[in-house]
Parts: C-alpha cells; structure tokens; sequence
C-alpha cells in the first residue's frame, strides 16, 4: 500500500474512510455544522466539579486580564454551559416542590 503522503486525493479519502481515523467527533442529529464528542464522568458530583473548575479557571484567567486567551475563555464557558444538566435541575425542582408541599 501506498503511504497516505504519496496518494492521490480520492485515494486519499478512500483511504481515510477504510481506516476510520475520524472517531471523536459524531455529527449531531439536530445542527448539521455540529459534531458530538464523548466524555465520561462517573456521577454527577464530577460533572459539578469538572463545571465549578471550569467556571473557576475562566475566572482567574480574566482578572490576569491577558487578551490573548479570551477566546480560551470563551471555549471554557462554551463547555461549562453545555455540560449543565439543565433536565437535571428540572427534576430537583420538581422533587423538591413534592418535599416541601
């Protein structure tokens, strides 16, 4: 076989596709210009945790008031608020209407 730098294009794309090289990210069902990607936490105390560290490292990078990393910080808030359990929360609302009522 022919190494992947020597290839033409499509050979380089069939190729790439035999091989399956692109397995982190998945296409999202509902935006075509998203993908999915997997992470593991093992309870919800550590997706609060991984949130709260997120949140915290934002914060201490903008008060170092450095410009060059805003858009670092705007990737680390990007993730915090998609890694809220929105439904979640949700859920505690309602359980503790039915404990306080």
């Amino acid at each position: 076989m022919t190494e992947p730098s020597k290839l033409s294009i499509t050979d380089f794309l069939e190729f790439a596709a035999r091989v399956n090289y692109f397995t982190q990210l998945k296409p999202s069902k509902k935006n075509r210009n998203s993908f999915k990607t997997k992470m593991t936490i093992s309870c919800y105390n550590e997706l609060m945790q991984t949130i709260i560290s997120l949140l915290r490292t934002s914060i201490n990078t903008l008060q170092q008031e450095e410009s060059k990393t805003a858009i670092d910080v705007m990737l680390l808030l990007e993730i915090a608020i998609q890694l809220l359990p929105s439904d979640e929360m949700e859920l505690l609302d309602e359980l503790y209407k039915v404990l306080h009522d």
